[in-house]
C-alpha cells in the first residue's frame, strides 16, 4: 500500500474524530442548556400567572366582556390601563427563555441526527 495513501487515510480518520469530539461537545453543552432553561421556565412561566393575577390584568381584562359598551366609549383610556398592568418584566423572561429552550432543543436535534449519521462512516485501510 502506498504511504501517501495511507497517511491520507489516517488524516481523515483523525479529523472524522476531532469532529465526533465536537459535536460530543455540542451535545453536551445544549443539553445543559436545554435542562437549566426547561426548570427555570417553570418558576417564569408561574411568575407571569402571578404577575396577571397580582396587577389587576384579568379583572380589567374581564370588563370587555361585561361592560362592552363603556369600554368603547373609553376605549383609548381603557387600554392604556390595561397596559400599565401588564406584567412586562415577567412576560419578557418568560419569553426569553422559552426561546432560549427551543434554540437549544432545534440545535440539539440537529446535531444528534448529524452524529447519528456520522457514527456508521468507517474507512477500509484495505
Amino acid at each position: 500500500m502506498n504511504e501517501k495513501i495511507l497517511f491520507e487515510k489516517i488524516m481523515l480518520r483523525i479529523g472524522m474524530e476531532k469532529n465526533k469530539i465536537a459535536i460530543k461537545r455540542k451535545i453536551a453543552i445544549f443539553s445543559v442548556m436545554l435542562a437549566i432553561s426547561f426548570v427555570c421556565l417553570i418558576p417564569a412561566s408561574r411568575a407571569v400567572y402571578s404577575g396577571f393575577a397580582d396587577s389587576g390584568f384579568t379583572s380589567l381584562f374581564s370588563l370587555i366582556f361585561s361592560d362592552t359598551f363603556l369600554i368603547m366609549g373609553f376605549w383609548q383610556n381603557f387600554v392604556l390601563s390595561l397596559l400599565e398592568t401588564l406584567p412586562l418584566n415577567e412576560i419578557l423572561i418568560t419569553g426569553v427563555l422559552s426561546v432560549v429552550f427551543l434554540s437549544s432543543l432545534k440545535f440539539l436535534f440537529n446535531n444528534l441526527k448529524n452524529y447519528e449519521y456520522k457514527q456508521n462512516i468507517s474507512i477500509k485501510l484495505v
